[in-house]
């Protein structure tokens, strides 16, 4: 399979929600399956949240290249794209957890470097979306009924329902188990906002967030 029938594959993927919900099932299962046979996969710094960490990369690259490549500034697809990308890089920052890759004090420059360029992104998305806001919040409805927003809002629960098995919240369940499923939640919902990324925006970019010119 060369690279553009893969890319069509997971384009066609991110339209179906019947393909999603299999992909979601068969990933769970192969985590778990994995699992029983290579109990240290879900460890710190281990294959799945290696897996977690490349599911965002991709997503933040794929919004990033997606607006990078909108040629109107002022459509509703940059500012969605260029929003989630931010997002994305925020979640993979908090991943990494970069200063404990080594002793060495280069992995904590590193990471405060990649920090501090996260919080300049952010204040430059700020100043842009300021401007645009009311319109922005003119279009909410169209925006929360996009389809790369609904599969991004439901990465974010499986994200959510990891986290009650982080904090150890059901003392019922043994220690082993809760690390287990903590770590398959949260590749569930990287997954999706990497699929989430592949949806098509292209009635976002009909949308203008400009005002009419005075007359």
């Amino acid at each position: 399979m060369n690279f553009s029938s893969l890319r069509e594959s997971l384009h066609s993927l991110s339209r179906s929600n019947g393909a999603l919900i299999a992909t979601i099932v068969l990933v769970s299962l192969g985590q778990i399956g994995l699992w029983l046979v290579f109990p240290a996969i879900d460890n710190e710094n281990h294959l799945l949240e290696w897996l977690q960490a490349l599911f965002l990369a991709l997503a933040c690259v794929v919004h990033g290249q997606k607006a990078w490549t909108e040629p109107d500034r002022d459509s509703l697809r940059f500012l969605i794209h260029a929003g989630l990308s931010a997002l994305m890089f925020g979640f993979l920052l908090r991943e990494l957890e970069i200063r404990e890759m080594g002793e060495a004090y280069a992995w904590t420059v590193l990471e405060k470097t990649l920090r501090l360029l996260e919080l300049l992104v952010l204040l430059r998305l700020l100043v842009f979306f300021a401007p645009r806001a009311r319109l922005v919040f003119a279009n909410v409805r169209a925006i929360f009924g996009m389809r790369v927003t609904i599969i991004t809002l439901v990465g974010g629960l499986f994200m959510v329902a990891g986290w009650p098995f982080d904090k150890k919240v059901i003392h019922s369940l043994p220690e082993i188990y809760s690390e287990l499923l903590e770590e398959v939640f949260e590749l569930d919902g990287y997954l999706l906002l990497f699929l989430a990324a592949l949806a098509d925006t292209t009635a976002a970019a009909r949308i203008k967030l400009r005002f009419p010119k005075a007359r």
